[in-house]
């Protein structure tokens, strides 16, 4: 149908209100009686208690050390955790991590065989761990103490084999990157330094990280000696260093394909001065540079090494994927939709087998630092480089926790490539989306192996799923290029050359966001409601929600900022209050609607994060609840509900699909973007509307966390038997919808 001046629907917001709804539900059934649990905390707290006793005194900073308590997985929630319990014997919580578990009990009679629920790090001295120890037989089956411990599943020791993890075996001496839990306490860092030189290791001092809780830190140490290392209280991983995803050859070049041609550029400058993009890569070969200055300017990080010829090639393909896009024989390449900064953040002994390159951390460095030193300066930031490895379930890299709190800062729309590790082992997770893409704050990029229908994830994309919370990663893909359909991008001579990867995917999906920049003031439409429209027009085509998340983004900027006749897309955007439900109301025309009417809505946050917490990740969360007739409501024992009937819209199949991932109860409300298409008879429907709440959490903490969050909503109502609904949209809201009318209209790119 006609779309060509049907434009977005802008201030939605506008609509919206805040109501009070009463939360909350009847108390569950505890799974285990007083008795019984007794019976069985009793000996671990017991054990566990044994095991610090026996620590030596230089693994326990203050004479402290560290333990676990895993929670039954249907006591999750905030309100659920011992907190008074474990502040009444001097015990306090200093991390978290999902783990599964099968109970031992469950308290209902439905239930799975195994669950995910939360393991959460307590600290405290010898004498209160003695103390829960010795309080546990003297409570009463009535003490709120004895309820809050029916609710927990297990206590143990935190023993250093569980903390090791991918240690090479084939050396004598190993680098780690070992992460503390610095407790907020400089004594914890201390005592560790002194305790790992007692083992022999050299600790890397000058490379030392701090980030939420964390600290980061390189050890070089003997083989033999890793276990010792990591017994210390504090240590929450040793693990081998990382090193960055390897770009040799830094242009993944296709095998089937070997064709190139002439390229022409254009001679006018960027559609748009207003904004800046900033590529971190591999840097700009010198002769290329002359070509590209009227769009891209050239920086290097301080202090960084000569370049490499490989890297260079390779920031030349990302940079020229985000310009141009992918290149097509005989095509007029269009005009580049904002400047672009390209900063050398790599160098010749990136990927060197040096064992103390300390490659992870200098290069995550040069990126945040040059995103400090330029704050506000730019609008879109692209990372095709990052670490290579798998992301881990329970526990957060350096580069996804320093990047995701900057990135929690709205001014940027970050793309980040996923990596490409698809084809490797899936039963061990190798295949999975690597760090930073895990990052909640960003738009995670995987590639599509071709550009039109049918297409399907490239087999070397890395798949989700992500992190708790962040489950849905990739945000969705875009065309990466495969060996049958290469990505062409500029090469050192001006030639276009056939390669594939997500390095290219990820500028590309970036470019389109750009080209929303360019045609929409940003007061209309900013940059989280840009990533919420990213991931609102992406199509998954019935591929699998672990391999292209939330689908194939949509490239064409025309189809993004438009609509049929028989539909309306309309973007809220705004700050979700903290202890109250924002009611956003569903745009629908005075007349009657005949026949069915689709509803698609998008919500999307900008939480901020703690990584000491991977459990509970994100400290904002929210739930959306469903009132599709304002005349209905509900009757329980002669009283009617307050609000109208709720219905269920977003659900937990619709975020990652039936049996593909066993979501923990409750998950869904701590993720930060949610997305689904329902249909509904329009007679079911009268002034429909959102009531969406704002959860907030401080760690494992009810304190401090009722914060307001960021928000983007985009809802589209298509109705197929109402030609002109766009119209009577807009008709029925006259004076407070408007129009997001484009300040630059797509060019038309010349194809022969």
């Amino acid at each position: 149908m006609p779309r060509q001046n049907n434009f977005l629907i802008g201030h939605g917001e506008r609509l919206t209100y805040e109501v009070a709804v009463p939360t909350g539900g009847s108390p569950k059934t505890l799974p285990y009686d007083w008795p019984s649990q007794r019976s069985r905390l009793d000996g671990k707290i017991a054990e566990t208690y044994e095991y610090i006793r026996g620590l030596p005194a230089r693994a326990c900073p203050k004479d402290r050390s560290v333990a676990l308590i895993t929670m039954h997985p249907r006591f999750i929630a905030k309100s659920d955790f011992p907190e008074n319990l474990l502040r009444s014997v001097g015990l306090e919580t200093i991390g978290s991590r999902p783990v599964e578990v099968a109970p031992e009990r469950w308290g209902v009679n439905r239930h799975p065989e195994r669950a995910v629920t939360d393991e959460i790090f307590v600290s405290g001295t010898r004498a209160s761990f003695a103390r829960w120890a010795n309080a546990i037989g003297a409570l009463s089956e009535s003490s709120s103490h004895s309820n809050a411990l029916r609710t927990i599943e297990d206590v143990a020791a935190f023993h250093p084999e569980s903390k090791i993890r991918s240690v090479p075996n084939d050396r004598q001496s190993v680098m780690l990157e070992i992460v503390l839990h610095n407790a907020d306490d400089e004594d914890v860092v201390r005592s560790f330094i002194a305790y790992a030189q007692d083992a022999q290791a050299i600790v890397h001092t000058e490379k030392r990280r701090d980030v939420g809780g964390l600290t980061f830190l390189p050890v070089e140490v003997g083989h033999a000696r890793v276990a010792e290392v990591a017994t210390h209280s504090f240590v929450r991983v040793a693990r081998g260093m990382p090193t960055l995803r390897p770009l040799r050859p830094g242009v993944i070049r296709s095998n089937a394909v070997s064709g190139s041609f002439n390229v022409v550029f254009p001679d006018e400058p960027t559609l748009s001065e207003d904004s800046e993009a900033v590529i971190f890569d591999g840097g700009i070969p010198d002769q290329a540079k002359p070509v590209l200055a009227p769009w891209v300017s050239f920086a290097e990080a301080p202090g960084i090494g000569p370049a490499d010829s490989v890297y260079e090639a390779h920031g030349l393909a990302v940079t020229s994927a985000f310009m141009f896009g992918a290149l097509s024989a005989g095509q007029n390449l269009e005009r580049p939709p904002v400047r672009v900064n390209h900063v050398r953040v790599l160098d010749q002994y990136t990927g060197a087998s040096d064992p103390l390159n300390f490659e992870i951390f200098e290069v995550a460095d040069r990126i945040t630092a040059h995103l400090d030193d330029n704050e506000g300066r730019y609008r879109y930031v692209n990372l095709s480089i990052g670490p290579d490895i798998p992301i881990s379930d329970d526990d957060v890299s350096y580069w996804t926790a320093a990047l995701d709190q900057r990135f929690a800062n709205t001014q940027f729309i970050p793309a980040i490539a996923v990596g490409n590790s698809g084809e490797l082992d899936a039963a061990t997770g190798l295949n999975r989306v690597q760090p930073p893409s895990d990052a909640v704050n960003a738009l995670s990029v995987g590639a599509s192996d071709r550009e039109g229908n049918p297409w399907q994830k490239a087999d070397y994309s890395s798949v989700g799923p992500g992190r708790t919370s962040g489950l849905v990663k990739p945000d969705g893909v875009a065309f990466g290029g495969s060996n049958g359909n290469p990505f062409y991008v500029i090469g050192v001579n001006n030639q276009a050359e056939p390669v594939f990867g997500t390095s290219f995917a990820t500028p590309l999906a970036l470019k389109a966001a750009a080209g929303l920049g360019v045609r929409i003031e940003h007061s209309d439409l900013n940059p989280l409601a840009t990533r919420a429209l990213m991931i609102h027009r992406a199509e998954d085509d019935g591929n699998s929600r672990s391999e292209v998340g939330w689908g194939k983004f949509e490239l064409d900027p025309e189809l993004l900022i438009t609509c049929p006749d028989d539909e309306a897309t309309v973007i809220f955007s705004g700050t979700l209050p903290a202890g109250t439900h924002l009611r956003a109301p569903i745009p629908m025309p005075s007349s009657p609607i005949p026949g069915r009417v689709g509803i698609t809505a998008t919500i999307l946050i900008a939480p901020t994060t703690n990584p000491a917490f991977a459990a509970a990740y994100t400290q904002s969360g929210f739930e959306a609840i469903f009132r599709p007739h304002s005349g209905r409501f509900t009757k329980n024992r002669g009283r009617t509900s307050r609000h109208p009937s709720s219905k269920p819209f977003f659900s937990e199949d619709a975020m990652y699909g039936a049996g593909e991932f066993e979501l923990r109860e409750g998950g869904i409300k701590w993720e930060p973007c949610a997305k689904r298409t329902r249909w509904f008879q329009a007679g079911s429907l009268s002034d429909p509307v959102f009531d969406i709440y704002n959860h907030s959490r401080q760690g494992w903490s009810k304190i401090g966390a009722n914060n307001e969050v960021p928000y983007a909503l985009i809802v589209s109502i298509k109705a197929p038997n109402v030609p002109d609904l766009y119209n009577q949209i807009l008709r029925t809201y006259a004076g407070v919808l408007a129009p997001i009318t484009p300040r630059l209209r797509a060019q038309v790119v010349s194809r022969t």
